[in-house]
């Protein structure tokens, strides 16, 4: 994940910067084994090496700082996959056909999957984000508006140009839901296949990675509307950023 706009910015002096950085970072790892209602203010300074003190001092409180947090992994993550949906969307100003947005849906989603699968800190990312969907805080409308909402849209978009409706259509915004989950849960369900592989480490080989991204794709071609007669099972080619 790249935070390089928060190391590189100033925020409230040089001798503050160390502190502050290093609550972020702690908390990432903090809220996502803990959750923000489970983790005292004592336990997350001491992750950091801080004293409690700069919780209040930096953030507010608490609270503060858990949003804080979150407002990082949407610089963070959620702009890597805003990145990427608003690559394989192309020109806004462009009308989409069918056949371009299936490409689009599907170079996007292969992106996402390499993402979440292959980012150092993906999965303290995901542990947060999901506990937000599943029991909302007061931090669900910054994970909504900022890391999902904003993706979601893209995918809607795409998914009415496959199925030549309106992006407000409810079938388009189900589609996306759809095509969301299959990927997302390989991030949700990791453990489960990690388990089911029989694979030790944390995270997975390349050549493990390389496949789920096939067989998603060829999943969704299952679910997509149909395209031209003949279409054969290609994966959409995929840019060197975008290799697992």
């Amino acid at each position: 994940m790249k935070h390089s706009a928060r190391r590189n910015g100033k925020a409230g002096g040089g001798s503050k910067r160390p502190s502050r950085q290093r609550l972020l970072d702690a908390g990432i790892e903090a809220f996502a084994r803990f959750g923000p209602e489970e983790v005292g203010i004592r336990r997350l300074a001491a992750a950091a090496g801080v004293n409690s003190a700069a919780l209040s001092y930096y953030f507010g409180g608490k609270e503060g700082y858990y949003r804080a947090v979150l407002r990082y992994l949407a610089e963070g993550v959620g702009a890597t996959i805003r990145e990427s949906a608003r690559a394989a969307r192309g020109d806004p100003a462009e009308p989409l056909d069918p056949e371009a947005a299936h490409q689009a849906l599907r170079a996007f989603l292969r992106r996402f999957v390499v993402t979440i699968l292959s980012e150092p800190q993906a999965e303290a990312v995901a542990a947060i984000v999901w506990r937000e969907l599943l029991r909302p805080s007061g931090g669900f409308e910054i994970v909504y508006a900022r890391i999902i909402r904003p993706v979601h849209e893209t995918l809607t978009e795409l998914s009415a140009a496959a199925l030549q409706t309106t992006p407000s259509d409810p079938r388009a915004i189900i589609l996306a839901h759809s095509l969301w989950g299959q990927a997302a849960m390989f991030r949700v369900g990791f453990h489960v296949l990690r388990r089911r592989l029989r694979h030790s480490t944390r995270r997975l080989p390349q050549d493990l990675v390389a496949m789920i991204t096939d067989m998603l794709d060829t999943v969704i071609l299952r679910v997509l509307p149909a395209q031209t007669l003949g279409e054969e099972l290609v994966p959409p080619r995929l840019g060197r950023d975008d290799r697992p």
